[in-house]
Formats: C-alpha cells, sequence, structure tokens
C-alpha cells in the first residue's frame, strides 16, 4: 500500500502549521488508507459510497461486508463500515468496527475518530475524549474533532459516563 509513502504522509498531517496545509496531506493519506490491489473491492467500496450517498445504509453494508468477504485485513473497510453502522444508530457495531480497524492500522485517524464517535453515543465520555486526542496527535487538523471533544467533555460534565 503505498511501498511507505504512508508514513512520510503521517508525519506531514502531524507537522501542518494549518489546516490548509495539511489538507493536501490528507488528502494523499486517505487515498493510501484506501487502496487495494482488487478490482473487486475497489468496485465494492464506490458500491458501498453510492448507498450511503443514495441513504440506502443496508445496501452500504451488504457491499462493505462482501468486500470484507474477500479482504478481512483491510483497515479503511472496517472503518467504512464503523461509519455506515454509527449512520444507522448502531454505536455497539460501529465501535467494534472502528476497533478492528485499529487493529489492522492503528494510524488510521478515521477509524480513531469514528471510535470516538461510537463511544460518546454509548455514553463512554472518558474513552471518547481519549479517542478523539488520540486522532488529533495523528492529524491536529482534522475536521471536526476538536468539536466532538468539546462535546463529549460537556456531555460528561452534564451526564456523567455510563
Amino acid at each position: 500500500r503505498g511501498a511507505g509513502l504512508l508514513e512520510p504522509l503521517m508525519l506531514l498531517l502531524g507537522a501542518a502549521g494549518s489546516a490548509a496545509d495539511s489538507a493536501a496531506a490528507e488528502r494523499a493519506a486517505l487515498a493510501l488508507l484506501a487502496a487495494h490491489p482488487s478490482g473487486e473491492v475497489r468496485e465494492l467500496m464506490r458500491a458501498s459510497e453510492r448507498s450511503v450517498e443514495g441513504d440506502d445504509l443496508l445496501a452500504a453494508r451488504g457491499a462493505l461486508d462482501e468486500a470484507l468477504d474477500i479482504d478481512a485485513g483491510h483497515a479503511e473497510l472496517f472503518a467504512r463500515r464503523a461509519a455506515v453502522h454509527l449512520r444507522a444508530g448502531r454505536p455497539e457495531a460501529g465501535l467494534s468496527d472502528a476497533r478492528d480497524a485499529l487493529q489492522r492500522d492503528a494510524r488510521h485517524f478515521a477509524a480513531r475518530t469514528l471510535e470516538g464517535s461510537a463511544l460518546r453515543e454509548l455514553r463512554r465520555y472518558d474513552e471518547a475524549v481519549d479517542a478523539f486526542e488520540a486522532a488529533l496527535r495523528l492529524h491536529p487538523w482534522a475536521p471536526g474533532v476538536v468539536p466532538n471533544i468539546f462535546k463529549a467533555e460537556r456531555a460528561r460534565r452534564i451526564l456523567g459516563n455510563a
């Protein structure tokens, strides 16, 4: 996957001085994280994207399940399925898939953010803040992470942990 290109891109993301500076490195890192040698897996990922755009989450999950049957070692497939689970209101399944993605690639900043979102939905606010902060260590300019930390901290103050 990118013949060693991901590590320098992750270093660039971590060292970026602004969101604008990080944008190109982020796009390239996301492309490398999503890259797959199998045309069938790439087509299933595209089918899943189209299904999500059409709000057909069942079809999106089905395409990702099929892709995972082909390659259960690809972190991006788990991260995408985690996002589908979260969008469908299934935070437990989203958390499981986000963590499966991170087991396969700990540098997957979107999976780390999805982990935080699932934990927040499960009212496990301390863990959610930890996950969001870990995402920021990977990508300090990741969109939406700082507001998610704020929301989790505020919820923890008001509601406590589950």
